[in-house]
């Protein structure tokens, strides 16, 4: 018992050290603009329609910038994202917009395959990677560039919170995000002084970019956002964060969706650091209190774990609303439970599988999430076959 306790207050002092720096990160203040704003290009992979996709497109187009474009990707000329993108972009004549639809790829990682081709029509030194389901404030993109261009800064990433969430999958992946995702970033940026990257959004100049090796070499990898914040700390530059989180819009989100993508970022966690995943386990003190109590099947285990459920439902209603997201404090200590349960025999899963299939393609998850492709049965055959025809 005493050892548990002690796995337990670990757990949950490392916990409010993370909304602790979720807090303070969310307190940054934009640091002094430069003169002379310079331009930037906004680059927006798209696939299907997001939820809310017309406001998150709209959001774009109303930022308290000078001087600004917006390039939406689409790999397929009948994907409706496309529409939606020229029907806003319309609205907006005053603000140079294209849609561009291409099918090159230049790695594995679909997402950088689409930023790769929305690159060579864009025209300015600055590149704001930014996903089709965020949504951002009016002045995003000036707190943005002022980091930026801050001295030996060479990228700057965004905080990102989960709204307009239905449906308990949503619930499920809007706390995870609003607590553990954003508290982990902070914790890492303030704490440990470590890189942490999402590439939610991103902004950076286009010659760093080509100096760790552009799309074609970020396309080879699963986490193509941390591997780039990565690369440019090893030229020298600077990684930060900044304190004006944009949401990210969820909409009515299944379980065995907020499963996949969690287990999705799980394996980029593995690979990325194996020796940091393997003790996140201690970060969820509900599922290892959980997990004991139904080991032991006593009154004490019991009463602890509902103790620890209470203590940890308590750091999630604070996380919370540090974003400004708030709901009934009533509801915490359900969705808490559901939700660390999930992902506990979720962490489980990376152990056991290193592949993810990706629009019917599997591939395998090496050092630093490098993608390589599996092949099928019927290919490694024919493989087979045609080596021992050739000798």
């Amino acid at each position: 018992m005493a050892i548990l306790l002690a796995i337990l207050a670990f757990g949950l002092c490392v916990l409010t050290l993370m909304a602790v720096a979720q807090r303070r990160q969310l307190a940054t203040t934009m640091p002094s603009p430069p003169q002379v704003l310079p331009g930037v290009s906004i680059l927006k992979p798209m696939k299907g329609v997001d939820p809310g996709l017309a406001e998150n497109l709209e959001s774009f187009f109303q930022l308290d910038y000078p001087d600004y474009e917006v390039l939406f990707g689409v790999d397929d000329p009948d994907d409706p994202a496309g529409a939606f993108a020229l029907r806003i972009a319309a609205a907006h004549p005053n603000v140079r917009s294209c849609v561009v639809v291409d099918a090159r790829d230049v790695g594995f990682n679909p997402k950088v395959n689409n930023l790769a081709r929305l690159l060579r029509h864009s025209t300015h030194e600055i590149l704001w990677i930014s996903d089709s389901n965020t949504r951002v404030a009016p002045d995003t993109l000036r707190d943005l560039v002022a980091h930026l261009e801050q001295p030996g800064v060479g990228l700057v990433s965004s905080p990102f919170r989960g709204i307009g969430t239905r449906g308990l999958g949503g619930a499920c992946e809007s706390l995870q995000l609003n607590t553990f995702v954003m508290g982990g970033v902070s914790a890492a940026h303030r704490l440990l002084k470590e890189v942490c990257v999402v590439g939610k959004s991103m902004l950076l100049r286009r010659s760093t970019l080509s100096k760790l090796g552009g799309f074609a070499f970020l396309g080879r990898f699963l986490a193509e956002d941390q591997v780039c914040g990565e690369e440019v700390a090893r030229l020298g530059l600077g990684v930060t964060v900044s304190g004006r989180a944009i949401d990210n819009v969820l909409g009515n989100l299944p379980v065995q969706a907020f499963l996949a993508r969690h287990l999705r970022w799980a394996r980029i966690r593995r690979r990325m650091k194996p020796a940091a995943y393997a003790g996140e386990v201690l970060l969820n003190p509900v599922f290892v209190a959980v997990g004991a109590a139904l080991a032991d099947r006593t009154v004490e285990s019991l009463v602890l774990a509902v103790a620890v459920l209470l203590l940890k439902s308590v750091l999630d209603a604070a996380g919370e609303r540090s974003t400004a997201v708030r709901r009934s404090l009533l509801v915490y200590p359900f969705l808490t439970l559901i939700k660390d349960l999930l992902v506990g025999l979720a962490w489980v899963v990376p152990f056991l599988s290193t592949s993810v299939t990706w629009r019917g393609n599997r591939f395998h998850i090496g050092s630093r999430t490098l993608l390589s492709p599996v092949p099928s049965p019927t290919t490694a055959i024919l493989g087979r076959a045609s080596a021992e025809a050739s000798g």
